[in-house]
């Protein structure tokens, strides 16, 4: 299986062209143990002279997929990621681990990851398995633990995340298994290949910062309305982009169907329902942790405030505009800069767009 996936990357990147990367090359590797990563706190890092990040060479994209994991969902998530690359650049190395639902399979993965870290020189082995393998909330182990859950209630629930990396110069993810793509619960394989694509936008944004330290990083991030809502919003987009050119994986269709426009009307539907379920009244500019309550409508607001931002400007806007100046003005400077006014006066704007009619609303999507 690892070198049938390593061939297919370098068929597609054959058929592409990376704009704005260091490199396009790209490969993957897949295990016999499942794969995951940690949204935890990152091990502590061995102390830089300069506090910025090194990135790690080669610059190529890898998915470590346990062996419980078919190869087809390796495969379409692969092909996702080096499509997402050929959209919006590949900047530093991709790591993306995959867990199936097996526990032995789970620990070989984790075993996998340590083994990686501590031949790297990242992270000591027994550390890692202490962390990764553990009971700690976020362990690389918890994700095919909350994949077996879901299969065991008959509930298709599932998370994926970027889980750091900076210290080692890389992007690191990891996720449950993907129920579309695996062909499980109805649910439609592009919703998976959406969630690919999520997850790569956080690999661009946290590209254009270079500071090690943490606290600046999430500062420069933005707020979480932001962060993840241009993070659905412009996975969303660029799905939609990838089916209008006919460029979408092979992955099973599902039970319902998948559109952007769907998606979106959904977000609005959703946004109602949290406000009416205890969020009322909350706008972007008081949406900022992730520890907050309300953090979920700020995935949704967000895309919206971002649609419409975009919709005002161009969809390339954070890419080729934001991000390159974030680092050096600030969260704050470069939001107002690109955009021409301020979170509040953005609160105004969305509350007037609020009122109107869904149809309106949908009229102002960006279009493909």
């Amino acid at each position: 299986m690892k070198v049938w996936l390593a061939l297919l990357v370098t068929l597609l990147l054959a058929a592409s062209c990376s704009s704005s990367s260091e490199s396009s090359s790209s490969e993957s590797s897949s295990s016999e143990s499942s794969s995951s990563e940690s949204s935890s706190p990152e091990p502590e890092p061995e102390p830089s002279s300069s506090n910025q990040v090194t990135i790690s060479q080669p610059v190529i994209i890898e998915v470590f997929a346990a062996d419980d994991v078919e190869d087809s969902v390796a495969q379409a998530i692969l092909e996702s990621l080096n499509l997402a690359a050929d959209m919006w650049g590949l900047y530093w190395p991709v790591e993306y681990w995959v867990m199936g639902l097996d526990p032995e399979e789970g620990l070989a993965l984790v075993d996998q990851f340590c083994s990686r870290r501590d031949a790297r020189g990242e992270w000591n082995y027994a550390d890692c398995m202490r962390r990764e393998a553990g009971p700690e909330q976020h362990s690389l182990i918890e994700y095919q633990q909350l994949g077996a859950q879901a299969v065991a209630e008959n509930r298709p629930f599932g998370t994926a995340g970027h889980n750091g990396g900076f210290d080692w110069g890389i992007h690191r993810f990891a996720t449950t298994l993907p129920w579309g793509l695996a062909g499980r619960f109805g649910t439609p394989g592009a919703e998976d290949v959406k969630t690919v694509l999520h997850e790569y936008w956080h690999a661009v944004q946290h590209s254009f910062i270079n500071t090690l330290d943490h606290d600046k990083r999430d500062d420069l991030m933005g707020p979480v309305w932001f962060a993840e809502g241009a993070a659905e919003f412009m996975a969303q987009y660029g799905t939609a982009q990838l089916i209008d050119q006919g460029l979408m994986p092979k992955v099973p269709k599902g039970n319902w169907p998948f559109s952007y426009e769907g998606e979106m009307a959904n977000k609005l539907r959703n946004i109602e329902r949290e406000f009416a379920n205890g969020c009322a009244g909350r706008n972007l500019s008081s949406i900022i942790e992730y520890s907050d309550p309300c953090s979920g409508v700020g995935y949704e607001l967000g895309a919206w405030a971002i649609a419409h931002l975009l919709s005002e400007t161009n969809v390339d806007a954070l890419l080729k505009d934001f991000h390159p100046i974030v680092e050096t003005v600030g969260w704050e400077e470069a939001f107002e800069t690109v955009f021409g006014r301020s979170v509040a006066d953005l609160d105004e704007e969305i509350k007037q767009f609020w009122e109107l009619p869904e149809s309106k609303k949908m009229a102002l999507l960006p279009q493909p």
